[in-house]
């Protein structure tokens, strides 16, 4: 519920700078814009994440672990922007940010049902190339793809296991491929941009080990569906 509250609040502040940076729209806005080499920024980023879970090969042969289902869950982000332009369409983009995600996994066994929660504070390096198509007055359209090199903070890859304990542990460093769009709208006193963007695991995120939770999976691929909003 937190979570909710909190994105009203951020709608809200973003709809009133819109209204206020958008205040002479017959004219366009930083005409020069373009003509900078290099612009920096700033991120809020909603976001919400998942996982897709890949069960071992031998998992139907099993008689203790019935079904495993991941739940996601909203989240929370932000960072900073730095974008280089590279050609009149063209910009190399490097988003340092900070997410705190979760994702649990529900377990059903024969006799009991158990939640594994895995939450993750994570730092994003992210490296991407955007495409932007021509300026109309004050507005435009981009797309974005790249790569993240995560490293969470979070992470009980180091914790303590044991048969008992209900845990999904994720590795530190996890490496991700990222596309989305976004749309920029040129202001008085910012460029803003509302982009949404996935990111997907390429590498196994699950750090393993011969206990039960862990050893019913094979791989787990994690997804996050952010919802940026750039001001630069």
């Amino acid at each position: 519920m937190q979570y909710i509250h909190r994105y009203k609040v951020i709608f809200i502040a973003v709809v009133l700078f819109s209204i206020v940076n958008s205040y002479g729209q017959g004219r366009e806005h930083n005409a020069l814009y373009d003509l900078r080499k290099v612009h920096f920024g700033f991120s809020v980023v909603p976001n919400f994440g998942k996982a897709k879970v890949v069960t071992a090969a031998d998992f139907y042969q099993r008689d203790s672990v019935r079904t495993i289902r991941p739940q996601g869950f909203s989240g929370f982000g932000f960072g900073g922007i730095m974008d280089v332009r590279l050609g009149k369409y063209v910009t190399f983009r490097y988003l340092p940010q900070i997410e705190f995600s979760q994702r649990n996994f529900v377990y059903t066994f024969s006799d009991r049902v158990e939640t594994a929660k895995t939450e993750t504070v994570a730092l994003d390096n992210c490296l991407l190339f955007k495409y932007h198509t021509v300026r109309h007055q004050n507005n435009r359209f981009y797309l974005v793809g790249g790569l993240k090199l995560a490293y969470d903070f979070q992470s009980n890859e180091d914790a303590v296991r044991s048969p008992n304990r209900a845990l999904v542990p994720f590795k530190k460093r996890v490496l991700y491929y990222d596309f989305g769009f976004g749309f920029e709208h040129f202001g008085l006193y910012a460029l803003i941009s509302t982009e949404i963007k996935m990111s997907n695991s390429i590498t196994n995120v699950l750090s393993a080990d011969p206990y039960i939770y862990t050893s019913s999976i094979d791989r787990i691929q994690a997804r996050l569906f952010q919802i940026s909003f750039h001001f630069q």
